[in-house]
């Protein structure tokens, strides 16, 4: 185990700075919970200030569907540096404001439309102070932008296609990975239509942070699929208690000099004795950040994110049997909100 990682007792006290809402819920109706300290500890964040040592950048994806083809609603930058150059509507979160608040004001400024944050798309983590989301999104209002100002010369529909053959001239090709998320997330929605309300669509939770934390979702999948267990806390004894219990996986507490790449790895071999047989993460399940009021020194992140165990027949040992252990995971409700039903759309995670 590394002897950098810090492990408190299971009997810690918990973050009194730290009230915490559930996953997958608007962080303005969620109730208020007291988390307990994080098991693993990397340094940590005596402060965190948007702008100042962290950033954020939120994006939108607005697909649609124009005479059989599907069509990517883009932005002509108006940046000295890329004047001209196209690419998908992004730009930074400010302090005081949300990241969903952040996205419809991105989207209007660069496009003209009013719309509808959807769904997490991808999150893109540079280092550990730079974090890009992206999201799925839905027109409800607004006319497409045709009059240059600073934030963009106008917007337009192209073709996919096109765009990913390079007939038009893009600004950066960074972002034709999170297209095809999109698209993936489309098809996903569109087959299961009827019933989209009964999947858990994720969304940014507004709440505070003070530092940078990530939870661990690690996933067995038999050589079958049929049996799916996941790693949680020796506090978690049944499955439907994943839903509701807020510190039922591992977590971590990191600070900005330690990359995202590095805590992971750190973790791992913390946390299993054969620690190559987890995969690198692929997945986020959860995301609560809230860089607001302005005056906070409690702009940080937590993530949760989704690892498989590698396909094997045995499971990777586990260091600490005391502390986690491994819950066979059956309930169609507890899997959707885990992402981990059949052909479920799971956001990505991208490590530049």
């Amino acid at each position: 185990m590394s002897a950098e990682i810090k492990v408190p007792s299971e009997n810690g006290s918990s973050n009194s700075s730290n009230p915490s809402p559930q996953p997958h819920q608007n962080g303005q109706d969620a109730q208020k919970i007291q988390r307990r300290v994080p098991d693993m500890q990397l340094g940590k964040c005596h402060w965190v200030v948007l702008l100042n040592n962290i950033a954020y950048i939120t994006s939108g994806i607005v697909l649609r569907e124009h005479e059989g083809r599907l069509q990517v609603l883009l932005i002509q930058e108006a940046k000295k540096s890329c004047r001209g150059k196209w690419y998908f509507p992004a730009g930074h979160v400010e302090p005081g404001e949300t990241i969903e608040e952040a996205t419809k004001r991105e989207l209007k400024e660069e496009t003209g439309f009013d719309v509808n944050v959807d769904c997490l798309i991808s999150v893109e983590i540079n280092g550990s102070g730079w974090y890009r989301f992206c999201y799925a999104c839905t027109i409800i209002g607004g006319s497409i932008k045709t009059e240059p100002d600073k934030e963009s010369l106008c917007a337009d529909w192209y073709d996919i296609e096109s765009v990913k053959k390079r007939e038009i001239t893009i600004r950066c090709n960074d972002f034709l990975k999170l297209l095809d998320e999109a698209v993936k997330y489309r098809n996903w929605r569109n087959s299961i239509a009827p019933s989209i309300s009964e999947y858990p669509q994720v969304l940014n939770i507004d709440e505070n942070q003070p530092g940078l934390f990530v939870e661990f979702v690690i996933v067995k999948r038999s050589s079958d699929q049929a049996k799916v267990e996941v790693l949680t806390h020796q506090s978690v004894k049944h499955e439907e208690e994943i839903m509701t219990s807020i510190d039922g996986f591992p977590t971590v507490e990191f600070g900005f000099e330690y990359s995202f790449p590095m805590v992971l790895s750190k973790c791992y071999r913390h946390m299993f004795e054969t620690p190559a047989d987890i995969d690198i993460p692929s997945g986020v399940i959860g995301v609560s950040c809230l860089p607001k009021p302005l005056e906070s020194l409690q702009h940080g992140i937590r993530l949760r994110i989704l690892c498989y165990h590698k396909k094997s027949t045995m499971k990777a040992q586990l260091h600490d049997t005391k502390r986690y252990h491994w819950l066979n995971v059956q309930n169609p409700k507890v899997l959707s909100h885990l992402c981990l039903l059949p052909s479920q759309f799971q956001p990505a995670l991208f490590m530049l």
